[in-house]
């Protein structure tokens, strides 16, 4: 795994939103940039857009020559640009990950993550047993060898969670179905607990639960995932077939207080282990 956590198409958005600050700062358009660096306007909707994956040092200087760019942030952009032009940690998985690879890209660099599932273990907390009882049961007509890689991309996944430097926080709130839903049977389903209160034990890692008792809530609609990420602040992600929605928009606050009203429902940090951990010997 990589000693960093660096999103190459994350790092090329960030390049694409820092360039369009710049310019628009000059009140420049793309016409009058192309004039002068002979950068087309088409090379540089792409590049603000991050999607122009083609970027070179060399384009990005003569922009911000134009742009007259502080060393502060010359620096910052040719980074980027280097970051941008790395092949990502997921490269091997592209096939297994699909329309989610969008989604990937933003989890590898978020500072936290706050999910709220109330069907399943969030994937960077699965176990492998349970992430194949999941994903062969979802894509029930894939052909066996995309199943498998699918697992493996999941698992691989998981390692930021566990890296040395720079661990993602990950704060899963889950609903007590989840912990009683028969995946696999009773073994992998003892092992996936077991798994989830060793990894509440992270000091990165925080896992609550909101008990059957509580009775209807406004959670019942669906998951979702709010990722904090530098540069861009929070991310709405809610996932949908084979993707999903990725929404930096007014929802973002919408669920954000959705979150806060579960959180509020939820049995603390310890009493969550305890009931996690008191069904794992249910279990017969």
């Amino acid at each position: 795994m990589p000693e960093s956590r660096i999103s190459p198409p994350y790092r090329l958005s960030v390049l694409g939103m820092r360039l369009a600050q710049l310019r628009e700062a000059r009140h420049l358009t793309g016409a009058q940039v192309a004039q002068r660096t002979g950068v087309t306007p088409s090379a540089l909707s792409r590049l603000e857009r991050g999607k122009n994956s083609y970027v070179t040092p060399g384009d990005v200087r003569l922009l911000l020559d134009l742009y007259d760019g502080d060393d502060d942030v010359r620096e910052e952009c040719l980074e980027l640009v280097a970051d941008a032009r790395l092949t990502p940690y997921w490269a091997p998985y592209r096939r297994a990950l699909g329309e989610l690879e969008e989604y990937v890209a933003l989890e590898t660099e978020a500072r936290h993550i706050r999910y709220w599932h109330p069907l399943l273990i969030p994937g960077l907390l699965q176990t492998d047993a349970y992430a194949r009882e999941v994903i062969a049961a979802e894509r029930f007509d894939d052909d066996p060898s995309l199943v498998r890689l699918k697992v493996r991309a999941r698992l691989a996944r998981q390692w930021i969670v566990r890296c040395d430097h720079d661990p993602v926080h990950v704060h899963a709130l889950l609903a007590e179905g989840v912990l009683r839903q028969n995946v696999g049977g009773p073994a992998v389903m003892r092992e996936q607990l077991d798994r989830l209160v060793q990894e509440a034990g992270r000091p990165n890692v925080t896992v609550r639960v909101i008990p059957q008792a509580v009775g209807a809530h406004p959670g019942l609609a669906g998951g979702f995932v709010l990722l904090n990420l530098p540069w861009l602040g929070d991310t709405l992600f809610i996932e949908a077939g084979g993707g999903g929605v990725v929404d930096r928009g007014p929802r973002v606050q919408e669920y954000g207080r959705l979150l806060s009203r579960l959180q509020a429902m939820a049995l603390p940090d310890k009493e969550s282990a305890a009931l996690i951990a008191h069904v794992a010997e249910e279990i017969s």
